[in-house]
């Protein structure tokens, strides 16, 4: 059990209840999802720059803002469908986040407790490593639908960010207008998640569930880092439920055939 990079203790106590009752939002600034030891070892040995693709000025379905960043996906890219500069396999990484991908993928735990948290039967699980430097925001947007939830595990330590250059995921409520690439001033509330010292921000995917990143002000050279762990519809619940309803109707016509139960 010592060898392990998540903290289950954290999940064991964590209280699935208050986290749904979040406004405006379901979310929750975790910190210790790993264990102390697990992230320093993570953040030491970080993906490097040289993996990563730039993305600049990609547009975005609602005329938002473009999310300007360096984007490095695991195994299979939703940008492009062939093997590419930011796409990374599993034994490119370094050994530390392989024995950690390993865990993350194979964790029934884990799993379980996502279930539990965002009031899920099953999920398909995808996951990518973001870095910001100067300039870098990510504009008010809501996630795609079949996005579940998102857990973005940070990167950074108070030793090497400074608050002041912001970085801080910020959770949005009220929004002033009907449009859907507002700014961050159309919204009556904001609340900051922090991004240092082992911090990570879980949170579940609503209509409600607006966030963002106001533009970071860091020098060049510092960068913030995190690690994307993204659970989405799984590819066949469409066709599932599909058949569920077609099923159901089914019984219906027959239990009216037959005069009702």
């Amino acid at each position: 059990m010592g060898d392990n990079f998540i903290d289950y203790d954290r999940l064991r106590a964590f209280d699935a209840k208050a986290f749904e009752a979040t406004t405006p939002f379901p979310w929750h600034n975790m910190l210790g999802f790993l264990t102390p030891r697990a992230f320093q070892e993570l953040f030491a040995a970080f993906p490097t720059l040289e993996l990563f693709e730039r993305h600049d000025n990609l547009a975005r379905k609602h005329s938002q803002r473009p999310h300007n960043r360096y984007y490095l996906a695991y195994e299979s890219s939703i940008y492009h469908r062939k093997d590419a500069t930011g796409v990374v396999r599993q034994a490119q990484l370094p050994a530390a986040w392989q024995r950690f991908m390993d865990e993350l993928r194979s964790s029934r735990e884990y799993h379980d407790f996502i279930r539990r948290a965002l009031g899920i039967p099953s999920f398909t699980l995808r996951c990518a490593w973001h870095v910001g430097s100067r300039g870098s925001e990510v504009s008010p947007h809501l996630d795609a639908t079949k996005k579940l939830g998102t857990h973005i595990l940070y990167f950074n330590t108070s030793a090497e960010w400074n608050a002041d250059w912001g970085g801080e995921t910020l959770v949005l409520g009220g929004r002033r207008t009907q449009a859907m690439n507002p700014d961050f001033g159309d919204f009556e509330t904001r609340q900051a998640a922090r991004i240092v010292d082992n911090h990570s921000f879980l949170f579940k995917n609503t209509p409600q569930a607006w966030h963002g990143v106001s533009a970071l002000t860091c020098p060049a050279g510092s960068y913030r880092r995190l690690f994307n762990i993204i659970f989405e519809v799984p590819a066949n619940r469409g066709f599932i439920d599909r058949a569920r309803k077609l099923l159901n109707a089914g019984r219906t016509r027959g239990s009216e055939a037959r005069g009702g139960a």
